[in-house]
């Protein structure tokens, strides 16, 4: 079984990102809206008022405000399969998993079109309201050893720092600089501290 974060590992770029633009280009009131109190969260999250779950539902809330979202998903799906580095296909198995902080409503829909059957992320309800906790650190791992408690990992790809818990799972464990694949060590130094 491989493990792979996605973005900036396997996407090219932040897929959350990428989707705030999207909304921007699609349904620009309702994002904007969503933008501007997730920045206002924002400063409440700094001064530990709020949790970051509640920012990013803020964030991505203009989603689930969208009449018919799954339709908006799978448009911003498919003009973004592009994004797709190449070299995932050449590395491709079967048993692949996607764990990544971003929401599964559109990494799962992603994941169909590489043919990849497992995906461990951000969850949420039908409201946009994340159940749990966001997907990253060792959460990671916290959620695919629930899913996969006895799992031998051959290896594990990721771009970011934040992933250490996550590559230490893996026999092998590459770092992702743009499409070029670094074996980790622990004296690695990330170019993505995230």
């Amino acid at each position: 079984m491989n493990i792979y974060d996605f973005d900036g590992t396997i996407y090219d770029g932040d897929s959350c990102k990428d989707i705030v633009k999207y909304g921007l280009k699609k349904h620009f009131k309702l994002t904007y809206e969503s933008l501007k109190k997730s920045k206002k969260l924002n400063k409440d999250y700094q001064n530990g008022l709020v949790t970051f779950e509640k920012v990013k539902e803020e964030l991505l809330s203009f989603i689930f405000k969208i009449p018919n979202y799954p339709k908006f998903i799978n448009d911003f799906v498919s003009s973004h399969m592009k994004k797709i580095k190449p070299w995932y296909n050449s590395r491709k198995t079967e048993n692949d998993v996607i764990v990544t902080a971003s929401y599964e409503l559109w990494v799962k829909a992603f994941a169909r079109n590489l043919g990849v059957r497992y995906v461990i992320g951000t969850q949420t309800d039908m409201e946009g309201k994340i159940i749990g906790r966001n997907c990253k650190g060792e959460e990671k791992v916290r959620k695919f050893r629930t899913i996969f408690p006895n799992a031998q990992v051959s290896c594990v790809y990721s771009d970011s720092a934040s992933d250490v818990p996550l590559l230490k799972l893996g026999n092998t464990a590459y770092v992702v600089e743009g499409n070029k694949l670094i074996t980790y060590s622990y004296t690695y130094k990330f170019k993505n501290n995230k």
